[in-house]
């Protein structure tokens, strides 16, 4: 088998933030409990007025990986309509590229999700490949 770069995103909306770096203690929380997520860390960020918390660290699995990156912030928008966004960087085996995708993707909503869930109040999560995510159309 071949491996294949087989990057993911998960996004997820919550009941209610009132605060990002609560939220992400406990996403944080949940993510520990993974074998596969070393190094994590965690960071709050501030910009132009707006507020943020980072998680960051790597994701050590046998076909190969490169980082994970996760951020949580209060506000929704069209461009953005998610609380929380992981990055997953990692690689898998397969036959074809999709059997990896498919195997990254199921991977994250049988381990990921339910340890997130578990620990938050998620009211909507989805898993998509990076052609998912919302691109502005450039005029």
């Amino acid at each position: 088998m071949a491996n294949f770069r087989a990057d993911h995103y998960l996004i997820a909306e919550f009941e209610k933030v009132t605060d990002t770096k609560e939220t992400g203690e406990k996403v944080l929380g949940a993510l520990k409990e993974l074998p596969e997520l070393k190094d994590l860390a965690i960071t709050s960020k501030r910009m132009e007025g707006k507020f943020w918390t980072e998680i960051l660290g790597r994701i050590d699995v046998p076909a190969g990986s490169k980082a994970f990156w996760a951020m949580i912030k209060k506000g929704l928008t069209e461009r953005e309509p998610y609380h929380l966004f992981i990055r997953f960087d990692m690689n898998a085996e397969g036959e074809t590229i999709e059997d990896a995708r498919s195997i990254v993707k199921a991977w994250i909503e049988e381990n990921v999700v339910p340890k997130i869930e578990a620990k938050t109040n998620l009211k909507t999560v989805k898993v998509l490949q990076p052609d998912e995510v919302f691109k502005p159309t450039l005029d």
